[in-house]
């Protein structure tokens, strides 16, 4: 089922500019060390100043945290009732979520969320995306199968695996997830510069060091394993860093997904659009969404 919603069309500045402005000189000069550069850069966080609703969020939350690979991990919880799982995407934050905390909490759900290594107050400088679901699976053995897990960009992704290794929920909503793990290298690579030789090279990497081809963590890959989830799927179609073309393919290999269409949102403006939050609430709690 598809929805399709109209935003203003605005404008999303690439991140890693600075990098962008370097990275193609040292590659011309000394490629050997660009590409151990590119895998440094991939695999490298960033921590920003939180935005004044999202400092409120993070007053208001009940703090805790728990131990991941030696690192400590922040979480949070906002209400009672029923745990539902928030999880950020890359260089995000769980406060990110604020628009989301309130409506969740009226409706009766406990929120819950943290902020994944390297990320927001963790612990960390660096993570990738099963550190993610390590932490997903740590939370599920604390609270149980979740009733809900929404998660936002790389987020979803995580989630899905935490889906597959640890049953961590039936119902998930992936916002604006990048699922087609070539898209995902490429689009990183033009936004640095770099050529399709440091392509080449972390694609080699990772084989080496993780035993699997990059493709085979994506989650248009494994979600052929997955069977009886209630999948939601949220895009927006100005989002500048994930395609129409993700949810088209998870669709095409997991056609019992929902699908919700925006448009003018790109890919973080999404977390706060009322429509977006109240059609995921309604996936909650009727695990079908009505057309508008």
């Amino acid at each position: 089922m598809i929805i399709n919603m109209k935003k203003k069309k605005i404008k999303i500045p690439f991140k890693l500019a600075l990098v962008g402005l370097f990275f193609s000189k040292v590659e011309s000069i000394w490629p050997w060390l660009a590409h151990r550069w590119f895998v440094k850069i991939f695999f490298s966080t960033a921590r920003f100043e939180l935005p004044f609703a999202e400092q409120k969020a993070l007053d208001s939350a009940t703090r805790s945290s728990v131990t991941f690979e030696n690192m400590n991990i922040q979480m949070y919880e906002w209400g009672e009732g029923v745990p539902v799982l928030f999880v950020h995407g890359w260089m995000g934050r769980a406060t990110q979520f604020h628009e989301f905390i309130p409506v969740f909490n009226h409706a009766g759900f406990k929120v819950i969320s943290f902020d994944s290594t390297g990320h927001g107050l963790s612990d960390g400088s660096r993570s990738h995306l099963m550190e993610f679901t390590g932490i997903i699976n740590i939370l599920t053995a604390r609270y149980g199968k979740f009733k809900m897990i929404v998660g936002h960009s790389l987020g979803g992704v995580a989630s899905l695996h935490a889906v597959r290794q640890f049953q961590a929920t039936d119902q998930l909503v992936m916002l604006a997830s990048p699922t087609i793990a070539q898209e995902i290298v490429e689009e990183f690579r033009k936004k640095i510069g770099a050529s399709k030789k440091c392509e080449v090279y972390f694609e080699r990497y990772i084989q080496a060091t993780y035993g699997q081809r990059f493709e085979e963590y994506s989650a248009s890959h494994i979600i052929s394993e997955i069977k009886g989830l209630d999948l939601f799927l949220v895009y927006d179609q100005n989002d500048r860093e994930v395609s129409m073309k993700n949810p088209e393919i998870m669709l095409h290999r997991y056609p019992e997904a929902k699908m919700m269409i925006t448009e003018g949102l790109g890919h973080n403006r999404i977390l706060k659009d009322k429509e977006v939050i109240e059609s995921t609430l309604t996936f909650l709690k009727n695990s079908e969404v009505v057309m508008a």
